[in-house]
């Protein structure tokens, strides 16, 4: 119960943000935008203008990710496939009404250029990062953990060290892949996942 109520709380506040953020552009200005940078005024009052998250890892950075891989991901949250309140909300019809949309929304992001710096972990196991990440994850997500646009996936690189411990450990994606993750994490133990994200952190994002 106390989880619960952290959880609604956090999401409440990112509500009030939104309310916020987007009250401070004026209507006059949205209908002047392009209707991907329209529709992303209620995105940025989490991921940020420039779609870099927060360091901590509690809203992850997605400026600059290939747009087909940012469609697959708003299908998934769209049709409970990957479970977020948030995205979950503001994903759906009444935010996002068609395909069209969330394609706009999509190219939009994909255009933008990250200025906030990844969170990062303590540097102290690199090294063991960089090899489990090339042994046991560059089959799937390649060896710099870049993006690609078909199949669609969304890069690694420069992530926060702190998102991509939470999704590992916790889930949060797609069933298949919270197994695969579930059961990597179980081998190399908490240290390596935490070297794993503190590595992918420090590379150059997309």
């Amino acid at each position: 119960m106390k989880d619960r109520t952290l959880h609604l709380g956090k999401a409440l506040a990112a509500l009030a943000l939104i309310v916020c953020a987007v009250g401070g552009v004026e209507a006059g200005q949205q209908e002047a935008m392009p209707s991907g940078a329209r529709l992303y005024l209620d995105c940025g009052a989490c991921h940020g203008s420039d779609g870099g998250g927060v360091a901590d890892g509690s809203v992850p950075a997605i400026g600059g990710q290939p747009a087909q891989a940012l469609i697959a991901a708003l299908e998934d949250f769209r049709s409970s496939r990957r479970k977020d309140l948030r995205m979950r909300h503001f994903s759906d019809p009444q935010h996002l009404a068609d395909a069209a949309e969330v394609a706009a929304v999509a190219e939009h992001v994909a255009t933008l250029r990250r200025t906030t710096p990844a969170g990062t972990g303590d540097g102290r196991e690199l090294a063991r990062g960089a090899t489990l990440f090339r042994s046991r994850c560059a089959s799937c997500h390649g060896v710099e953990g870049g993006a690609s646009e078909m199949p669609p996936r969304r890069a690694l690189a420069g992530q926060h060290s702190g998102y991509i411990e939470r999704k590992m450990t916790e889930g949060g994606i797609t069933a298949a892949q919270a197994r695969r993750h579930a059961a990597l994490a179980g081998e190399v133990g908490r240290t390596g996942v935490a070297a794993i994200a503190d590595h992918l952190s420090r590379l150059p994002p997309p």
